[in-house]
Parts: C-alpha cells; sequence; structure tokens
C-alpha cells in the first residue's frame, strides 16, 4: 500500500487505539498517528522524517523483525515484546505486527502488552519463545545426527525409518525455528506442493507411532493440482486430525482410518483476498470407526482446551483451526456412534474454476 495512500486514512488511523508508525525504505518515519505520539512521547511533527533508530534502539527486536518482513510475504506478528528507545523512561512490553507497503516501506503497529496476573512476566511469551528455540532445537540435532549415522551404517530394513525420523526431526526444527520468532500459524508462508505427498509423510509416521493396530487407508483423487500453502503448518494440522483418527480407532479394536481427497464438486471460493471471480476448491477426508465424539462436546471441539480425550490439553484441534483458517479453508466435523469424520475444504489458488 502507497504510503499517500495511507496518510488519505490518516483520518480512521487517529482514531486507532494501536500506534501505527509508517516507515520508508530507509527506515526513516513518514508518520505516526496520535497513539503513538502518546506511546513515544514525541509529536507527530517531531516524529516525522526522524530515522527508526532515534525512536527505538538498534539491540529491538523490532529491527529483525522489518528484516524478516522484507524477506516474506505476510505480516509479522511478536507478542510480549520489549520495546526500548531514548524517549521510553519506564519498561515498555508491546504486542508488535509489522506490514510491507508497496514502495519498500512499513506499517509497525504497537500495542501494550496486557497485564498478566501473579509472576507471569508480560515479556513471557517473548522469553519462552527464545527459551524454546534453544532448548528444543539442540536434542533435535542430535536426533537428526544420530538417524544420519544409523543410515551411512546401512542396516537392512530400517532406512525408511531412519528417513522419518528425520525428516520429522527437520520438519519441528523448522517450526521451533518459526515459533521462538513469534510466527503463528495465522501467518502461513505460501508455496506450491503436491497435497499427497504429505499426506503420504503423514501416514507413514503415523503407521511407526501407532504399530499395526489400525489400518490406513488412503483413496486419492490423482487429478488434483498442487496445491498454494504453507507445507509445514498444513503437515501439522492434518497430523493432528489422523492421529487423533487413529487414537479413536485403536480404542475400538480392529480400527481403521481412511484419507480421501477429491474436487469439492459443486463448490467454489470467493475471491475476496486473492482476486476476483471464484476458485476451485479440493476436499480432505478422514475418517475412524472409533467410538464417536460425544454430542455434546462436538461444537466446542475446536475451542482452545476443549479435548474429548483423557489427559489431553485440547491444543490440537484449536491449531488445526487456526492452520486451516489462515489458509482461507473450513473445516467440520461429524460424529456418531462407530464414525468420525473431519472434511478439510481448502482453495485451489493456483487457477480459477477452468484451471
Amino acid at each position: 500500500m502507497p504510503v499517500d495512500t495511507l496518510l488519505d486514512a490518516r483520518s480512521l488511523a487517529d482514531l486507532s487505539p494501536v500506534a501505527l508508525l509508517v516507515i520508508d525504505d530507509r527506515r526513516r518515519i513518514v508518520d505516526g498517528n496520535p497513539e503513538a505520539e502518546t506511546l513515544f512521547q514525541l509529536s507527530r511533527r517531531s516524529l516525522m522524517g526522524k530515522p527508526l533508530s532515534e525512536l527505538i534502539y538498534h539491540d529491538s527486536l523490532i529491527w529483525e523483525l522489518l528484516d524478516r518482513a522484507q524477506r516474506q510475504v505476510g505480516d509479522i506478528a511478536s507478542p510480549g515484546t520489549p520495546v526500548t528507545g531514548p524517549s521510553i523512561t519506564s519498561r515498555l512490553v508491546c504486542d508488535v505486527w509489522v506490514r510491507t507497503t508497496g514502495d519498500e516501506g512499513f506499517v509497525i503497529a504497537l500495542v501494550e502488552t496486557a497485564v498478566r496476573e501473579g509472576n507471569e512476566s508480560s515479556a513471557g511469551v517473548a522469553g519462552f519463545g527464545r527459551i524454546l528455540g534453544h532448548e528444543v532445537k539442540n536434542p533435535l540435532g542430535g536426533i537428526i545426527g544420530a538417524a544420519q549415522l544409523l543410515e551411512r551404517q546401512g542396516v537392512e530394513g530400517q532406512a525408511e525409518l531412519l528417513e522419518i525420523i528425520r525428516d520429522e526431526a527437520r520438519r519441528i526444527e523448522r517450526l521451533v525455528n518459526r515459533l521462538s520468532a513469534f510466527e503463528l500459524f495465522s501467518a502461513p508462508r505460501m508455496k506450491e506442493f503436491n497435497i499427497h505427498a504429505l499426506l503420504d509423510r503423514v501416514v507413514a509416521s503415523e503407521r511407526v507411532a501407532i504399530g499395526g493396530n489400525v489400518d490406513i487407508k488412503r483413496d486419492f483423487d490423482p487429478s488434483l493440482p498442487e496445491l498454494l500453502g504453507d507445507e509445514d503448518h498444513l503437515q501439522q494440522a492434518f497430523q493432528n486430525i489422523i492421529r487423533n483418527a487413529a487414537e479413536a480407532a485403536q480404542e475400538s479394536g480392529g480400527g481403521q482410518v481412511t484419507i480421501r481427497t477429491a474436487y469439492a464438486t459443486g463448490l467454489a471460493f470467493k475471491r475476496s483476498r486473492f482476486g476476483v471471480g471464484l476458485q476451485r476448491a479440493m476436499l480432505v477426508t478422514i475418517e475412524d470407526n472409533g467410538r464417536g465424539i460425544p454430542r455434546e462436546k462436538l461444537s466446542r471441539i475446536f475451542d482452545v482446551f476443549q479435548s474429548s480425550k483423557s489427559g489431553a490439553r485440547g491444543l490440537g484441534l484449536s491449531i488445526v483451526k487456526e492452520v486451516i483458517t489462515a489458509h482461507g479453508g473450513q473445516i467440520r466435523v461429524d460424529s456418531e456412534p462407530g464414525t468420525t469424520r473431519f472434511t478439510v475444504l481448502l482453495p485451489i489458488r493456483t487457477g480459477g474454476l477452468n484451471g
């Protein structure tokens, strides 16, 4: 979005409860709204033309967010981020969003992080993210190295299992890197990939995890085109669904999970975010023959901390919902005793209704 368009919308920005800064390609401040004036204790006249470095110290995470925003498409979000600068006299922690503009500049949005109760620091999310990145990546490196060493030894019958260990460890490492940099599941990195190759990887991994107690069947439509999406995020989503299905089927004995892909016949998405007209959609369904989900829990199954499994935290399906929604898709679940079916609808963004 050009800077002059942003400035034309100044009256709307002035009403915003969020501090907004418009930054040019040289990282100088082009404009700021009243909330930004209040946050940094400087007038709009004083802000304009000032280098961002005179407002925010270079050791702030905001500079890293700007660098990342230049390299990728989509908004960058960083909750619980400490903000320091010459005019900031007290401890300031903000939720920060960065968006690039059409002229290689940026819009930075900042809102003070809500104060948490007890001893939980308002910067705890940021600190936890860095600890997560460090402490999880170290053992992952050891796992990957051990798998590679065993692969070189060439023990018969182990190659496929070692490949699963290596690939899953690397995928977890990528997710941890992104989470520790505060990338949310609501901000996917889009690229084209084959949905069936992704589902094959999930099936191979889950067969190892559950042993031979559940029969996982695949019924794929080979005519489906490449999907535009975040491969790591969608793999995480489908892995959560398929693992839940396998566990449910396992409990019933003689369990079976069936995964199907197909065009969504008669359905299409509006291109409200991606252009004009309509675009085709694909269906991915995961069905199990487990006991089913109690009716009273069905309507809340995608809520955070809701789970039908004993001892579960109830995070998996809330993540699934967030990932699918971020891809412009939809998900629903139908369940009765003996059958549960998750249906995922995803737009095919590589072409219109005829492509």
